[in-house]
């Protein structure tokens, strides 16, 4: 048994730190005890290692923590590198499944290849496990990679945002010919240009091409999303040219702001790809950053039948047939019953049907919906409760007949055939890789990080973290200070 005592500023609902005393107790066969201030704060099974906070990145979600429904006061910090007792260094992925702890369990998600959703995780920083603003960390067991030697911890501090960016770029699987905007390229969007820029390389050595564009309201940012890969900036401004109404393909809107979702419906022809988990109402929907975390799509119900091998209901089935809550008060279509088991009724009521199940994932793959209320029940059936109805990585569709007068979203899905995507947590393994082998990548955090703290400046951290003047910020325990 190990027993490890340390201070840490938690994070607290009103967005302020405060000193809390920590003792861990226990190892990875047995589990761990967390006790805060003298109290049991957490009790975990086994499946964690304890590592020592080396560095952690500050990210738009940590700024907006206290608007996710996740409890609070919390040691927070997910963008993590980590030292073992021999000095090697780790990135930790963040979410403690069943999978990455490497315990035996019957749950349907770690089965299905779901781990990053299941509904069992503590998520490291975000949701009740202690995070890496504290000095000490319990790490999933299968969730710790050690970082190649000629990775610096520049680059390595990012691989948690660079392997998030990676798997949104591989979502939208760009075309030939498109062009894809990142609106709001500071920190998570700065990555994903870069992303953009080395998928676009590859794309060109086939005899295809796209144009990146960086859209952001700070002009001192355009220069530098040119460096990472931009083929055009723009300048949203009262003074500059306003652009026109679906410039582009897709745009991807990583602002961490709830008006930053307006702007990229209204720019977007084909999709826009959602990365914000701001915690907060946007575009007349209350669920949205829980619709980021399950990785749902929005998208429009066919008004006509559609051919049964048709590219939405192959992506969406999981089983043999499709499953589809219908929430919506017209009555579905007779060709559905051809191609789904459809079940109509409230979304409490046919969340609860679907957690009985036995088979497969206890929820639907796609809901049907006709009204922005029901599409925030199909996330969040019941208040205070992050059961979904809709399985991770399902659809939300939209009928052709909804009343749509209080969304520009469900209006653009609607009128248009806009499709909203989402994306969170990418492959670790795969950021790393890529980082190993590309120099120049390797020096995305000489340029993308612009201050550097020590873990007692947390609050001065998040002050300036949150200004124009800082693109990303690092905490740094040990040795390191203010830039």
């Amino acid at each position: 048994m190990l027993t490890i005592e340390f201070d840490a500023l938690d994070y607290l609902a009103d967005q302020r730190f405060a000193a809390a005393h920590y003792l861990l107790d226990g190892d990875e066969t047995r589990g761990w005890k967390v006790h805060r201030d003298g109290n049991l704060a957490l009790e975990l099974g086994p499946g964690y290692r304890l590592l020592q906070t080396h560095q952690c990145g500050i990210c738009s979600t940590d700024l907006a923590r206290h608007f996710l429904p996740f409890p609070l006061p919390q040691v927070i910090g997910h963008e993590v590198i980590a030292t073992d007792d021999e000095g090697r260094r780790y990135v930790v992925e963040i979410n403690a499944s069943h999978e990455a702890r490497g315990v035996a369990s019957d749950c349907a998600f770690c089965r299905a290849g779901l781990a990053t959703h299941c509904p069992e995780r503590l998520v490291l920083g975000i949701h009740d496990l202690p995070g890496g603003f504290g000095p000490w960390l319990l790490a999933p067991v299968k969730s710790c990679l050690v970082i190649p030697d000629n990775v610096p911890d520049s680059a390595a501090v990012l691989v948690e945002p660079f392997a998030a960016a990676l798997h949104g770029v591989r979502k939208i699987a760009p075309r030939d010919k498109d062009c894809i905007a990142v609106l709001g390229p500071r920190r998570l969007g700065m990555l994903v240009v870069a992303a953009l820029a080395g998928v676009r390389t590859r794309e060109q050595r086939a005899g295809r091409d796209f144009g990146i564009a960086a859209i952001a309201r700070d002009p001192a940012l355009l220069p530098m999303a040119s460096s990472f890969g931009a083929t055009q900036t723009h300048h949203l401004s009262p003074d500059a040219p306003a652009l026109a109404d679906q410039s582009f393909d897709v745009v991807v809107d990583t602002t961490g702001n709830p008006d930053g979702l307006t702007t990229a419906v209204r720019l977007a022809r084909r999709e826009v790809h959602l990365k914000s988990t701001h915690g907060q109402p946007a575009c007349g929907l209350e669920h949205l950053t829980e619709l980021v975390v399950d990785e749902l799509s929005l998208e429009p119900f066919p008004a006509q039948q559609p051919q049964a091998d048709s590219g939405l209901w192959q992506r969406l089935a999981t089983g043999e047939r499709l499953r589809v809550a219908w929430l919506a008060s017209q009555a579905p279509p007779k060709w559905l019953e051809g191609l789904a088991d459809v079940q109509c009724g409230s979304a409490v009521d046919l969340a609860e049907h679907y957690a009985g199940l036995s088979d497969g994932l206890p929820r639907a793959d796609v809901a049907v919906v006709d009204s922005s209320s029901q599409a925030d029940a199909a996330i969040r059936p019941q208040s205070g409760s992050e059961i979904a109805l809709v399985r991770p990585r399902g659809a939300v569709l939209v009928h052709p007949d909804a009343n749509v007068l209080d969304s520009v979203l469900l209006q653009a899905v609607v009128g248009r055939g806009l499709r909203l995507t989402s994306s969170r947590c990418g492959d670790f393994r795969a950021a790393l890789d890529l980082l190993a082998s590309d120099s120049e990548l390797r020096r995305i955090g000489e340029r993308l990080v612009t201050h550097h703290f020590a873990a007692n400046e947390l609050k001065e951290a998040f002050e300036v973290a949150g200004s124009r003047a800082c693109v990303k910020a690092v905490v740094t325990h040990g040795n390191g200070g203010s830039e």
